[in-house]
């Protein structure tokens, strides 16, 4: 059906565009999840799976799994894989027709807080060294930027759903892709480089001036935006980030309490207990003991 291949070559486009821009993997399924376009930064040990018959056929009952999940809410869901990698998807919907989904992730998290997808006992691919080796050598990414990921994916295809007219197919669609491609990437890759910024410079003034003119946009648009798409402004958004950080910081008695809230720039220790209170619910000392005497 011309329609349908039409949408699904725009849909394949819309997956490249997004794996290039957040170097996350990227692939379109379809309702059984088999794999119905180029697989886009797929890594080592994913290919090396899907190679193998057996491996193929549970990495597809995930693929299945996670789309269905994203499906019973119209929205993305981070999930476990069987091998361990998070993974989310999105359906592609079009005036009520369901023409697959687009499958993201394949990366490692620093903090495992999502359901995994449990298709056997007993992984049997855990007795191959070789994919055993190249499981070690999957990018580890932060759990903050996987779900800014998640929500711009989201963004991505709720916009294509809008703006998309079902009486020209071929060209519009062409020029659809391309146009978005564009803003695509003068905006959402900024969001993906300032996230990353934020995440390198916790240790120093993070300023929503600064780190608006590291990505070359203007403090007012940038400010605007960044809520926008994150759901909280750019100053909770850093609280958040540093008070993450001042946990893992407090796993380790060699760092003061005081010396924490310098390094992460608090001026007063106070103010610095203040915050992690509200984001920890607990204060610094307790949380500490906690952790130590577990």
């Amino acid at each position: 059906m011309k329609i349908k291949d039409d949408y699904l070559h725009c849909f394949s486009s819309i997956a490249e565009i997004f794996s290039r821009a957040t170097g996350l993997a990227a692939m379109i399924v379809d309702v059984t999840g088999k794999a119905i376009s180029d697989c886009y930064n797929f890594n080592s040990f994913c290919t090396l799976m899907r190679a193998n018959e057996t491996y193929r056929a549970t990495c597809q009952k995930c693929d299945k799994y996670c789309a269905f999940e994203a499906l019973k809410q119209v929205k993305p869901r981070i999930l476990c894989c069987h091998s361990g990698l998070s993974i989310f998807s999105m359906p592609l919907i079009h005036e009520g027709n369901l023409y697959g989904f687009i499958i993201c992730g394949q990366v490692r998290v620093k903090y495992q807080e999502y359901k995994t997808i449990i298709v056997e006992d007993k992984p049997q691919w855990m007795n191959d060294p070789k994919i055993k080796e190249e499981w070690e050598r999957v990018t580890v990414v932060d759990n903050n930027t996987l779900v800014a990921s998640a929500n711009l994916l989201s963004f991505i295809v709720d916009n294509f759903e809008q703006e998309e007219d079902m009486e020209s197919v071929s060209e519009p669609q062409v020029s659809y892709v391309r146009n978005y491609s564009s803003e695509f990437s003068r905006h959402e890759k900024k969001l993906l480089a300032a996230l990353r910024y934020i995440d390198d410079n916790l240790y120093g003034e993070l300023s929503l001036e600064s780190v608006a003119a590291h990505v070359c946009l203007s403090a007012n648009y940038f400010s605007r935006f960044f809520k926008k798409r994150q759901g909280v402004n750019f100053k909770t958004w850093v609280n958040q980030k540093k008070m993450q950080k001042a946990g893992e910081l407090l796993h380790d008695p060699v760092h003061s309490i005081d010396s924490i809230a310098r390094k992460l720039q608090y001026a007063q220790t106070s103010y610095f207990c203040r915050v992690f209170r509200a984001a920890h619910q607990t204060s610094p000392q307790s949380f500490r003991h906690a952790r130590l005497s577990q």
